[in-house]
């Protein structure tokens, strides 16, 4: 087994999220956050060392604001596995995120403590 190398503290979370491939825009559901990535569970296979698109519908206080933008950031799928139901679970580490999506991660993240 591997050594753990995530330097930030994941969250479990369920929010909806949309990923974007060169071909589809995939809907998708968090199983968890953290500062410098994100868990999903997606309808299609990630292409593993692939860069994507991501959009997070953040919430506040148990509810998506309808009028609120999601936050949209680059990510590169680190791994990508079939589960036993239907799916597939995929990693994805933030890549060129700014300081502004990192205090939007960072403020919503706050919220779960």
């Amino acid at each position: 087994m591997g050594i753990d190398q995530r330097h930030a503290a994941r969250y479990n979370i369920e929010v909806s999220a949309e990923v974007y491939t060169p071909n589809a825009v995939l809907p998708a559901k968090t199983r968890n956050l953290s500062e410098t990535g994100v868990c999903f569970d997606v309808s299609q296979e990630l292409v593993e060392n692939f860069t994507v698109g991501v959009s997070l519908f953040l919430i506040s206080d148990g509810i998506e604001d309808p009028d609120a933008e999601p936050l949209n950031i680059k990510a590169n799928v680190i791994w990508c596995s079939q589960r036993d139901d239907e799916g597939f679970s995929a990693g994805l580490r933030f890549e060129n995120i700014d300081s502004s999506g990192i205090e939007t991660i960072k403020g919503f993240l706050a919220q779960l403590d």
